[in-house]
């Protein structure tokens, strides 16, 4: 089945966004017991992002949000990269 959205606002978004958020770094701080643990929870979160957009979009928007996503990956680990 292919994603269609039943958020009515973009405040309702945010929420949930939010709420998803906070419940993945409680999971985080839960079971993670270093920065080894944190990264490889980090690479799987990445992981099943890309499975459950790749299940729930069409290709055009799984491969946009893709683009998007490496994009702020790239930026965000720019300044650390020397």
């Amino acid at each position: 089945m292919k994603y269609q959205s039943n958020i009515t606002t973009m405040t309702e978004a945010e929420e949930k966004l939010a709420f998803y958020f906070d419940n993945l770094m409680d999971f985080a701080h839960k079971f993670s017991k270093n920065s080894d643990d944190n990264v490889l929870l980090a690479g799987a979160m990445m992981g099943a992002a890309k499975v459950l957009y790749e299940n729930n979009l069409n290709f055009k928007q799984f491969q946009e949000i893709l683009d998007h996503n490496v994009k702020d990956l790239k930026n965000l680990l720019k300044p650390t990269i020397h």
